[in-house]
């Protein structure tokens, strides 16, 4: 079966890391190209992460830096969730023999999408602001993408404030804009990604692996792990999750709803408005996953990290 070719947009941190190494050991699927984010942390680190983690890894792809700031202006809201430099106390070597792509994020987005012919999918796990210049540069893109698969928002509460998840929240115009393009979109949003949490038995089991994903997986939980004794968030795979809603949906359950974004509330910027009960009576424009199955998930992330970097 042919592979379904991808592109990762990203603000890697922590669960980004494990799910882009998910991506890349995933049967299913030709990562073609990761591009980078600011998000959890400066857009520097995120595209360092992401150059350092594929050199590591042995597997060639090309990485592009993408948006250095948001369309709203947040100001320095980077907190201590995933450290310093996006990978919390998990250091990996410094890339040496790989460079970043000479075109950035959108224009990576416009070329592979010209090249695929309308097959082309987006793993959104970070704020969508490549995606959104992207769109405004290139309109004719809304034709050209399959669908989008995002990490973000929630049908109810948030994790920044009591209305919006961090990934909208950050940049609330450019998911607007995103959900706005009618290009087919998957949400996993809160309500599915804070159950999806792997323990003490899940670290050993990927430690016992003995690869470099392997490690590197059980050296990222065991930092959740520390985080979350000190009162941190636990380890909750956000980003694998959304990777699982593509290529395994048995994992999750969905509806479509009509979802929209707010961008101007001085306590609600960023809340995902989603019509659960149908009262906008406008058309559902999102699949949004209500519902996970968590045994089923963690067997798939596990067979992903197994097969990343195995020839």
């Amino acid at each position: 079966m042919e592979k379904r070719p991808f592109i990762i947009d990203c603000d890697t941190g922590t669960d980004d890391a494990i799910a882009v190494m998910a991506a890349l050991g995933c049967e299913d699927i030709d990562v073609k190209a990761i591009t980078s984010v600011n998000g959890n942390v400066r857009e520097e680190w995120t595209s360092a992460n992401n150059r350092n983690l594929t050199e590591y890894l042995g597997i060639p792809v090309e990485v592009a830096r993408g948006a250095v700031l948001p369309f709203y202006p947040r100001g320095d809201y980077y907190g201590d969730t995933h450290g310093r430099t996006g990978l919390g106390d998990v250091v990996i070597p410094t890339a040496e023999h790989s460079e970043f792509s000479k075109d950035r994020a959108p224009e990576v987005i416009r070329r592979i999408a010209d090249g695929e012919g309308g097959a082309l999918e987006l793993l959104v796990i970070g704020p969508m602001t490549n995606i959104a210049i992207a769109l405004s540069l290139y309109p004719e893109l809304a034709g050209e993408i399959r669908h989008i698969w995002v990490m973000g928002g929630a049908v109810r509460g948030g994790n920044v404030n009591t209305t919006a998840e961090f990934n909208i929240w950050v940049d609330p115009y450019a998911a607007a804009m995103v959900f706005r393009a009618g290009i087919p979109l998957t949400m996993v949003g809160l309500d599915v990604t804070e159950q999806a949490i792997l323990n003490g038995e899940d670290e050993k089991r990927y430690r016992a692996l003995g690869t470099r994903a392997g490690v590197l997986t059980a050296d990222i939980l065991q930092y959740m792990f520390q985080r979350n004794q000190k009162g941190g968030e636990d380890a909750m795979m956000h980003d694998a999750l959304a990777l699982a809603a593509a290529v395994c949906p048995q994992c999750l359950e969905f509806k479509p709803y009509f979802v929209d974004v707010e961008c101007q509330g001085v306590y609600t910027a960023g809340h995902t408005a989603v019509d659960v009960r149908g009262v906008s009576g406008r058309k559902p424009n999102a699949m949004v996953a209500t519902d996970l199955k968590l045994d089923r998930f963690k067997e798939w992330l596990f067979r992903c990290i197994e097969g990343c970097g195995r020839s």
